[in-house]
């Protein structure tokens, strides 16, 4: 096994552990978001808060790491590889914008879950947070972004 394949496992690792995570994410959240029961809905939001900190945040940060290492050692161009540079736009927009949008939403809708279950009813700032669908939006972004990128560093297009 030489460099390169080490890289390609330990990117292919990485993808697959993101990919995992973000689908331990937005399973509890998107299956529970309409649902009417508080409780349900707060553990919905431990659950993906515990599977975004421990699987999805970490993966998504490696294949960052991974695919660069792999890049560089493979002797790519950011600026003559035109597939490249787009991946690594869509990434940076990605991590940069989509994560932490994500992030952000779920932590608020869960922090205002807390607090409607602490009272005993859903408190309007739940309900704004809930109509508001962003953690399903962004997840949704970053679940259209990987495969567009995974199929620009397959195919290499350009």
């Amino acid at each position: 096994m030489d460099g390169s394949d080490l890289f390609r496992l330990l990117h292919t690792l990485a993808l697959f552990w993101a990919i995992a995570g973000l689908g331990a994410v937005m399973v509890p959240v998107g299956g529970n978001w309409g649902k009417k029961d508080m409780r349900q809905q707060l553990v919905a939001f431990e659950q993906a808060a515990n599977a975004e900190t421990a699987m999805f945040l970490p993966g998504y940060l490696l294949i960052g790491v991974t695919g660069f290492f792999w890049a560089t050692f493979e002797g790519y161009n950011f600026l003559n590889d035109g597939w490249l540079l787009a991946l690594t736009v869509i990434y940076l927009v990605t991590i940069v914008i989509f994560v932490p949008l994500m992030d952000f939403s779920l932590r608020r809708a869960r922090l205002f879950a807390l607090q409607a279950a602490k009272t005993g009813e859903v408190t309007q700032q739940f309900q704004d947070a809930l109509n508001d669908n962003v953690p399903l939006v962004f997840g949704a972004l970053i679940s259209v972004a990987i495969p567009i990128m995974a199929w620009l560093a397959i195919y290499k297009p350009f």
